[in-house]
């Protein structure tokens, strides 16, 4: 018996698309959400102007040769499902595939990053220093092409989503310099992109991106002009995607301070009263951090983020996604509050006035821990994904292991920094930071690590530090080296400058190699 033909629907909300079911397009969510207990994403709008939004009816279109399709294929079955961690993956799953259709640059871009990506994920701990264009000539190929492609167009919105491909790609290789440069490049082009498709579907990641600068750049020539990501506080939030968005564009602006004021904390003007203007923007964005947690409390605790396929490979179920969603808010508003309260302190004691706050924040990754799926605690050379371009855990255990002294609290961060952490957050090594992690306790408290974090010598400071043995900061470049020692033995690491307090309060260097 012949079946039943049907109306394919292609204007469904957003999280039935993703879900791959149908919709009953109820406004403004979805029936068939409301009735599962899931959060519903909302409708895609047409954009009036800008890059033309359609489906062609075949994907991959005037593919060249095999090893494009491939990579193509490679790309839609893997890399996309994977590059957003645990956070919603509709830009690379949806936005990123359909454009890849119709417009070259986007196609070029796609099939290096698919390229790179295939290669990261083969070579697994050998690679997590970056793989590289010149190794690869699929991928190089295609990134020159994407290059020439935007040479001759003067479509906004096209380079800005391919600005963001072209990150990816850096990413992927550990070039920070030439990120930082294309993630300026793109914010700035925000000013001129007054396409609501832009503004609706690239702003959010650029204002994601935006934090990154401050991590890794040198200096203020890195730092991007927050302005074109500005994101007022809204009334309330409905959902964990709207609180996420916020805190986005305030983690920036706290990092913007708090990069700043560098030179008050390690520089020449210790000591020093910071500008009238930097303290009047500190005072702001610590009210807009408290206005923040009040809307965060007022969250309906029902609204999930949707399953992904990082969740679902590992079979992560909703209990453990509510409890990532909440607590990687959670972590970052703290360690946010806490950053930009001892923005302008010349001493490291004064992160010993916020403990409650460290551990707030150790708690709520500790939450999630708890509700891993024992399945999912594989070493971390055998996960799926090896690469995700989104941060996730592994940048705030690292600042909980760093800067509070509490020695088993800052031990249970080392601890976690394994089991939650991806092996290659964006330009965060998880192996790098753990080492780096690791050798910063050992070096304030005076002991040694064993190879599972834990004291295996006397603590000479079991108690919280001294400020003359606190590590001020550090200074690391993402790519590994290697040390030959007298016998002509060779071992794969990093030279790591720390810089730290001596005796006469001066600020010095100390160098070590730390092995990985």
């Amino acid at each position: 018996m012949p079946r039943k033909g049907s109306h394919k629907v292609r204007t469904g909300c957003l999280t039935c698309k993703a879900r791959k079911v149908k919709c009953d397009e109820g406004k403004p969510h979805c029936n068939r959400c409301i009735t599962t207990g899931r959060a519903c994403s909302g409708y895609v709008t047409k954009p009036s102007s800008g890059l033309l939004w359609n489906r062609p009816r075949q994907l991959f279109q005037s593919i060249d040769s095999a090893s494009e399709g491939r990579a193509l294929h490679f790309f839609c079955e893997k890399t996309a499902q994977f590059l957003s961690g645990a956070t919603d993956p509709y830009f690379w799953t949806h936005l990123v595939m359909q454009f890849s259709n119709f417009e070259p640059a986007v196609r070029h871009s796609v099939i290096a990053i698919s390229s790179l990506y295939e290669q990261f994920q083969a070579e697994g701990e050998k690679s997590h220093s970056g793989v590289q264009l010149r190794d690869n000539s699929l991928a190089l190929q295609h990134y020159n092409a994407a290059i020439r492609e935007l040479k001759t167009t003067d479509n906004q919105p096209l380079v800005l989503l391919v600005c963001i491909l072209f990150i990816c790609i850096e990413f992927l290789q550990s070039n920070k310099e030439t990120a930082i440069q294309h993630c300026k490049h793109g914010i700035a082009l925000l000013d001129n992109a007054n396409y609501s498709w832009a503004r609706e579907h690239l702003l959010p990641v650029f204002r994601r991106l935006s934090s990154f600068p401050f991590f890794f750049g040198a200096g203020t020539i890195d730092f991007p002009d927050l302005v074109f990501v500005d994101s007022p506080l809204p009334t309330s939030f409905d959902n964990y995607a709207d609180a996420a968005s916020a805190m986005d564009y305030l983690q920036s602006r706290t990092l913007r301070v708090t990069r700043l004021a560098d030179a008050y904390r390690f520089g020449n003007l210790r000591y020093r009263t910071a500008s009238s203007d930097l303290l009047e923007e500190q005072k702001v964005v610590v009210n807009l951090l408290d206005e923040w947690q009040v809307l965060f409390k007022g969250l309906d605790t029902r609204s999930m983020l949707p399953s992904t396929p990082t969740t679902e490979l590992y079979n992560l179920g909703i209990d453990f996604i509510q409890a990532m969603s909440r607590a990687i808010l959670l972590v970052r508003y703290e360690l946010s509050r806490i950053t930009l309260a001892i923005a302008f302190e010349p001493n490291e004691m004064c992160y010993d006035q916020y403990l409650s706050g460290f551990q707030r924040a150790l708690d709520s990754c500790i939450l999630v821990d708890s509700v891993l799926p024992d399945e999912s605690r594989m070493p971390t050379t055998k996960r799926e994904p090896q690469f995700i371009f989104e941060t996730g855990f592994v940048v705030w255990l690292h600042l909980i292991a760093t800067k509070c002294r509490v020695l088993n609290v800052r031990l249970e961060a080392l601890r976690l920094i394994r089991i939650l952490g991806v092996p290659r957050e964006n330009l965060w090594e998880l192996d790098q930071i753990y080492a780096l992690a690791r050798r910063v306790i050992e070096i304030e408290h005076g002991v040694v690590l064993n190879d599972d974090g834990q004291p295996a010598t006397a603590v000479q400071y079991p108690g919280l530090p001294p400020d003359e043995r606190r590590v001020r900061f550090t200074i690391m470049e993402p790519r590994s080296s290697t040390y030959i020692d007298l016998n002509g033995n060779e071992t794969c690491g990093w030279t790591v400058g720390f810089v730290m307090r001596d005796e006469r309060d001066a600020i010095v260097t100390r160098n070590e190699f730390i092995p990985a």
